[in-house]
């Protein structure tokens, strides 16, 4: 799934940043696919306190810090149980994560700043959210934050992920000016796929 970008679309700077709980599943989905379109300046994080993947029952999920590496995470799942975890698609999920980055991210602990920031459940969008309404404003720079909401699981990450980038492709088509475009994209949008639509500011 790889989408054609215009000169004038390719040269939009914009700082992106892909969030759901854990930064395993639909954010590193979708990053994945950003990559795959060589989309700069993309980032991924959960907002969870751990990050939790499926373990043997619903019960007794697998739990990490962030930060933990998924090579970490795939190798402890292979000494545990591999065919039970290749036939949940954990491991097939962690091997694409290797290769985005190397670890699950916060979002609480990132410093950077954010143009757009796409989350995959409302309950996150609604974290994300209130880390901004919590910080004293500063710059006043402008933050676009909409929510896709996704089931999480391996065949709704996949067209959560196709829908950001669809989302995301529409609005850089706008060029530099694409913030003055916003309300017409959402409105647009939301004729694909119900969304959350906010700005915060740094």
């Amino acid at each position: 799934f790889v989408q054609q970008m215009s000169e004038e679309t390719s040269n939009v700077e914009m700082k992106v940043a892909l969030i759901c709980a854990s930064n395993q599943n639909r954010s590193m989905h979708s990053h994945w696919l950003f990559n795959q379109n060589q989309i700069p300046n993309v980032y991924s994080y959960g907002t969870n306190n751990t990050v939790k993947l499926p373990g043997k029952s619903p019960e007794r999920p697998i739990v990490y810090k962030f930060g933990t590496p998924y090579r970490q995470m795939h190798d402890d799942l292979v000494r545990d149980n591999e065919h039970l975890y290749r036939s949940k698609g954990l491991l097939d999920m962690l091997q694409r994560n290797m290769g985005v980055k190397i670890a699950p991210e916060r979002f609480h602990d990132t410093p950077l700043h954010f143009d757009l920031i796409i989350t995959f459940e409302e309950r996150v969008f609604d974290i994300v959210v209130s880390v901004y309404q919590q910080r004293e404003t500063v710059t006043f720079e402008p933050v676009h934050v909409i929510n896709l909401n996704t089931i999480d699981n391996h065949a709704q990450a996949k067209l959560g992920a196709e829908d950001a980038l669809e989302l995301y492709n529409r609005i850089v088509k706008h060029g530099e000016n694409w913030r003055d475009h916003m309300e017409n994209i959402i409105e647009d949008f939301e004729n694909v796929r119900p969304i959350v639509y906010s700005v915060q500011f740094y």
